[in-house]
């Protein structure tokens, strides 16, 4: 099975790959009578990861589609692209009423020039936000937006009329739920396996959408830390050092490179764009779901053009983050170490 054959199973329901994830009850069983027994990490990564899919199931997805059904509210008319370019100015109006967030710096220009955003991601409430901004700044833009696989399976069946709104949404397994579903099926050496090929599809997956959108001059986002968390570097080292950018993930420079490769014949017309997401004073760093009625603060930094990502290299997700964290306040550069 290919990725878009994948795909479309999702958004028709013929497929869940987090049904297909789940631990083997057998094995489980087998391991806590039998031994060797399940750790205290291998519980904790299990309850979270069901928690997680209970939250998506029966709070965010619902959440989605009644954002969706607001902005469809009010009859049809006829779907040409006037039609939907109404539709995407309400989705704005909308979004901006529940998540009224504040822009600050100049975005690019709207011309051709495609964008590769990349954000700091403490919190699910930014990615409503850059909707918003994308929007109501690039119209006529299409917007792929990598999404984690839990949540993307909770709002997919939606998945046809948000891109006629101008909203992509393509499904990734995180850095962080891969590593939470290899410790929940540790000792089942096939399903790791398959969990590894499905990362890796859908992976490829994001990077061809990321390469058709820069080609259309359309936006493309991206989270460097690959998964929710309050600071922009995980670690204190990674910040302090330049040689901690080996140990980033290569999210904006695994973007450059496979741009970059998909066009041996022309130059990339890109900007690879950072938005530092500054959350209200409050504790999110233990809630770090959505925040409607809360003003975030939202600042263009200073983009890096292709030429420029090309010289970095690998050390282009270094560099990317230090942009990130020059408009952030210094709480969120690295995790402060235990008092």
């Amino acid at each position: 099975m290919n990725s878009n054959d994948l795909i479309s199973g999702l958004v028709n329901g013929r497929i869940s790959l987090v049904k297909s994830l789940r631990i083997n009850r057998r094995l489980f069983f087998k391991r806590l009578f039998f031994g060797p027994r399940p750790g205290w990490k291998h519980i904790s990564s299990l309850v979270i990861w069901t928690l997680g899919l209970c939250v998506m199931k029966c709070i965010v997805g619902p959440i989605c589609r009644f954002v969706l059904f607001c902005i469809l509210l009010g009859g049809k008319g006829p779907e040409d692209e006037d039609y939907w370019r109404i539709k995407r100015k309400r989705t704005v109006s909308i979004v901006r009423f529940f998540f009224p967030d504040i822009m600050r710096g100049d975005a690019p220009a709207a011309d051709k020039q495609g964008l590769i955003v990349g954000f700091n991601h403490p919190t699910l409430h930014e990615v409503f936000g850059l909707i918003a901004w994308s929007l109501a700044q690039y119209i006529d833009r299409r917007n792929n937006f990598p999404t984690n696989l839990p949540w993307y399976e909770s709002i997919c069946s939606c998945s046809p009329l948000m891109e006629k709104i101008g909203i992509y949404i393509t499904p990734l397994i995180t850095q962080s739920s891969y590593d939470k579903l290899v410790v929940i099926h540790e000792g089942d050496e096939r399903m790791i396996g398959f969990i590894s090929k499905i990362r890796d599809l859908l992976l490829n997956h994001y990077f061809n959408i990321a390469i058709e959108f820069e080609k259309k001059g359309d936006n493309t986002f991206s989270a460097p830390s690959a998964t929710r968390q309050f600071t922009i570097f995980p670690k204190t080292a990674n910040f302090e050092d330049d040689e901690g950018a080996m140990k980033l993930l290569p999210a904006m420079s695994g973007l450059m490179l496979r741009i970059a490769r998909a066009n041996r014949d022309r130059k990339p017309n890109v900007i690879f764009l950072p938005v530092t997401i500054i959350p209200p004073r409050f504790r999110i760093k233990w809630v770090r779901g959505l925040k409607p009625f809360r003003k975030f603060i939202m600042v263009i930094g200073r983009g890096f053009s292709m030429d420029e990502a090309r010289a970095l290299g690998r050390g282009m997700d270094y560099a990317f983050l230090k942009r990130l964290a020059e408009n952030a306040p210094e709480e969120l550069w690295y995790p402060k170490p235990a008092a």
